[in-house]
């Protein structure tokens, strides 16, 4: 049948030929009528074969054969993203599910000075050997930049693909390292200051008793020597402090198991307090969780915290009671460490977490300070909460809250 039909159009194509022959004859010997039959006839036959499916067969042979083959089509599209990704500024890089880790556009090609993939010694000298580029608030340094990482999770035929985009805060972490270098050093001048001003001055005056040589005047320079001795003992815990502030290692992140950290934390705060009169509420999570921290720190920053917050709860007196208030998300854990105390004047809101600033009489003012480098150390930030007038179940003091990765 479809040869048949293929045939048809063949003799409609010959016979339209023919009749246009016959009409260019007919028009040369001025038979006009026996034109206008020949051109009506080729008409006809040409209309017919325009219409037939050997036509349209044909048509679509052409058009297939001059449209571009699919995999073409596939590279085309392929060229446009990557111009379209190299005019991107941000480095782009692409962690396979084999762990390759491939700069995807111009600029981190650029960056890195790869043509395709990372080799093992920029991944090491970026991560070290047991980090991972998309832990969240990862930061990275490379040739002397300081690179945000950003990522998402991509899931194409069955295959999850980490993208990382990198910002370049190099010029934001410069600023902050000044601004907290002028803070740190305005705070090293007044305690210095303050601790060195009397030794001097009461280290005269005992001098200038014993060239005196009476027992009024040893007397009176020994005291005062005395107080030469307290100062200095003081200016030293200063300095143990700041030691321990400079000197705080980076976090070694492992799965902890949530109720054993909770455990510790809550025998710890009961040892310490309880007899003292100051009352625990324990809001913890029914369920357990494995959560993504360096024990040890994490216990020396809310153990801090909790301390900070009984110490307060004593100073206002009362009824003295502290909160830790712990929740899971589905990727997080959030902390509340809420106290009865005085709470913080909103005037020291922005002061509390300086080195070194303190509001109580024989503080360091490192306790707040040295919490929040350990909470920053693990991508998260520990943060003042104001407070909440209206909440019934609130105690009244000051709140601070932190979260961790869960895993």
């Amino acid at each position: 049948m479809g040869s048949h039909r293929i045939w048809l159009s063949i003799v409609a194509q010959v016979g339209v030929f023919a009749l246009g022959v016959g009409l260019w004859l007919a028009l040369s010997q001025g038979y006009y009528a026996t034109a206008l039959v020949c051109g009506l006839a080729a008409v006809g036959l040409a209309v017919a074969g325009v219409n037939s499916p050997a036509f349209h067969l044909a048509r679509e042979r052409l058009r297939a054969r001059l449209s571009p083959a699919p995999i073409f089509t596939a590279e085309l599209g392929r060229r446009r993203l990557q111009m379209l990704l190299d005019q991107a500024p941000s480095p782009l890089l692409l962690q396979t599910d084999d762990g390759q880790i491939i700069a995807v556009n111009r600029a981190a090609r650029q960056l890195f000075g790869v043509a395709y993939a990372l080799p093992l010694a920029v991944r090491r000298t970026l991560v070290g050997d047991g980090g991972d580029l998309f832990t969240p608030g990862q930061q990275i340094v490379w040739e002397g930049h300081t690179f945000a990482v950003q990522h998402n999770e991509l899931i194409e035929d069955e295959r999850t693909s980490q993208l990382a985009i990198l910002t370049d805060i190099s010029a934001d972490v410069r600023a902050a390292e000044a601004t907290a270098l002028r803070d740190l050093l305005r705070v090293l001048n007044h305690e210095l200051m303050n601790a060195l001003t009397p030794v001097a001055s009461m280290s005269k005056s005992a001098l200038d008793l014993l060239h005196d040589d009476t027992p009024h005047s040893r007397e009176l320079a020994i005291k005062a020597l005395e107080r030469v001795v307290a100062r200095t003992e003081g200016l030293h815990d200063f300095i143990n402090a700041y030691r321990a502030l400079t000197r705080l290692p980076p976090p070694s992140l492992q799965p902890v198991r949530l109720s054993e950290w909770l455990d510790v934390l809550h025998e710890s705060f009961t040892a310490q307090w309880s007899d003292k009169g100051v009352s625990l509420l324990w809001e913890v999570p029914a369920e357990d969780a494995l959560i993504r921290m360096d024990e040890d720190q994490m216990w020396l920053c809310a153990g801090n915290l909790l301390n900070n917050a009984a110490q307060a709860a004593l100073e206002k007196g009362g009824d003295p009671k502290v909160r830790l208030h712990a929740t899971t998300g589905d990727s997080s854990l959030s902390v509340v460490i809420e106290d009865s105390g005085p709470g913080i004047p909103a005037e020291h809101g922005r002061q509390v977490f300086m080195p070194f600033f303190t509001t109580k009489a024989t503080g360091t003012g490192v306790g707040l300070s040295l919490a929040r480098q350990i909470v920053q150390g693990h991508g998260s930030d520990l943060s003042l909460l104001p407070l909440s007038p209206g909440d019934p179940d609130a105690l009244g003091g000051a709140r601070f809250a932190f979260s961790l990765s869960r895993i």
